[in-house]
């Protein structure tokens, strides 16, 4: 095994910059650690998903992943783009917390290898630079040791090499990779497409130096499947914004979903952003009317009296509402009280209207007021007979969308969209499930790819998940139908999922 780690940012969902759900997301089962008010989800450095910004405030490790192991060399590579802004930001190699040796880029454009911390001194400095805002892919090859061999290359071509102490700490190791800067604040680099190697096995123990991409494919189909539905949602519970906005009160607030899958729609479920007891709400839910505005009400709520800032309130349909797959619909709430509700982005896609709450809601939607924020808020739904719609949401929304089971060798499998290219080379594919035990049994599980006939559990099987909801991960270096690398065609091909070993 080779291939120690990989990670595109992609799974975390869309751009995202409320840095504590961000902080959350990428702790969860993923990331050791990562700094409560300096990373944000933004786009991609390269073709596709997200990549993560960190703006560096402090001389700790902002971002961390603990290896599973020790390791005496490490390889790797991650595609960077620096505003070069003061101080020294880049990577960090640690040992237990003690960072042995960084790689930096520097506010005048050059990469060195550090001793120590992103402060520490220079081992050796590129001649070679880059600009402000630019992008490319940096990767070494990086020896531990009082006396020990380095090599840095920029997009595919080497900037230094030498020996020289890249230890801080008595031991010749490493079991930690982080994104460390130097404070003060200033420097915000962007970071994207991470591989991690050690030396072992045939594949993948060498630098590729081909500025590799990681692309994220979802679950698009169901395969073959025996999980049980647990719940469904429609739209998203990911709070992507640090900003909270209140609607007026004596409102009708709605916001257009087309569920991917056909259910039956239960409750709507608000999150607010400030506490009222006194404030009164109840669900609704519109038929489409042309496209751009709600038409005709199809189900309204009961009374749900008073919330709490931070914990969702559920508004139950007094009658649940059947809904078609790719069929448009508005849902969303009447209140009687202007209170704070959390956002799901910093987008404009919420509607509303004056609405008299004790007249309860209207039976054909009046002129909505169009570009207002996006309020959090979501549905839940039922009866839905596909399994990969629970499982595909980005980020996962955990217990609002999810499906079970524990019968020891059932199995989900699921297909998946094509890549978005036919690539030239597929060093490795890793798949990766949002997984939480549920009872208090001693379960475990695999992470599976089907590729033909042959269906492989990976690297690792007889996961034990925890008991919150955290990352599990499989990585699959060749295709187990042909013990070689993976075609584009075959990878497009096969599907994945999830199995109870025990």
């Amino acid at each position: 095994m080779a291939l120690i780690f990989v990670e595109g940012f992609d799974k975390f969902g869309g751009v995202n910059a409320n840095n504590a759900g961000v902080q959350a997301l990428l702790t969860a089962g993923e990331w050791t650690s990562a700094g409560s008010s300096q990373c944000s989800i933004v786009a991609p450095l390269s073709a596709t998903g997200q990549a993560v910004q960190i703006a560096f405030n402090s001389n700790s490790p902002l971002l961390v992943k603990t290896l599973a192991a020790s390791y005496s060399r490490l390889i790797g590579g991650c595609r960077i783009s620096s505003n070069l802004t003061l101080n020294n930001a880049g990577f960090g190699f640690g040992d237990a917390g003690t960072t042995q040796c960084s790689i930096t880029v520097n506010p005048a454009g050059t990469i060195s290898l550090r001793a120590g911390a992103p402060s520490g001194t220079a081992i050796a400095t590129s001649s070679a630079t880059i600009t402000a805002g630019s992008t490319h892919y940096i990767e070494w090859d990086i020896t531990f040791g009082n006396s020990a061999a380095y090599q840095v290359w920029l997009d595919g071509t080497s900037i230094f090499s030498g020996t020289g102490d890249t230890t801080s700490t008595a031991n010749n190791t490493a079991n930690q990779i982080s994104f460390a800067g130097q404070s003060p604040a200033g420097h915000v680099v962007t970071y994207d497409d991470l591989y991690l190697f050690d030396t072992t096995g045939s594949t993948n123990n060498a630098v590729l130096l081909t500025s590799p991409r990681v692309e994220t494919t979802f679950p698009a189909s169901d395969s073959a499947v025996q999980f049980a539905f647990g719940a469904g949602i429609l739209g998203s519970t990911a709070n992507r914004a640090g900003t909270t906005n209140a609607p007026a009160a004596g409102s009708l607030v709605l916001r257009r979903f087309t569920p991917s899958a056909a259910g039956t729609l239960n409750s709507i479920t608000i999150m607010p952003g400030a506490t009222s007891a006194g404030a009164n709400y109840r669900g609704v839910a519109y038929a489409d009317s042309g496209g751009t505005a709600p038409g005709t009400l199809l189900s309204s709520g009961t009374q749900v009296t008073g919330v709490t800032n931070g914990t969702a309130a559920t508004l139950p349909l007094t009658t649940p509402q059947s809904l078609t797959a790719g069929t448009q619909y508005w849902i969303g709430f009447i209140n009687d009280t202007s209170v704070l509700l959390q956002l799901s982005d910093t987008g404009t896609v919420g509607y509303r209207a004056a609405n008299t709450y004790a007249s309860g809601a209207p039976g054909t939607a009046p002129a909505m007021t169009s570009g207002l924020s996006s309020w959090l808020f979501w549905g839940n739904m039922t009866g839905v007979a596909v399994n990969w719609d629970e499982v595909n949401n980005q980020p996962p929304d955990g217990l609002y969308s999810y499906v079970f089971d524990a019968t020891v060798n059932h199995e989900d499998l699921y297909g998946f969209g094509a890549l978005s290219v036919t690539p030239a080379s597929i060093y490795a594919v890793a798949v990766k499930g949002y997984v939480q035990r549920s009872d208090s049994g001693a379960k475990t599980v695999s992470l599976r790819t089907k590729s033909g006939a042959s269906d492989g559990g990976g690297n690792i099987t007889g996961q034990t998940p925890a008991t919150t909801y955290g990352w599990l991960t499989s990585i699959f270096e060749t295709d187990p139908a042909t013990s070689s690398a993976w075609t584009g065609a075959n990878l497009n091909a096969a599907t994945s999922g999830i199995k109870v070993d025990s």
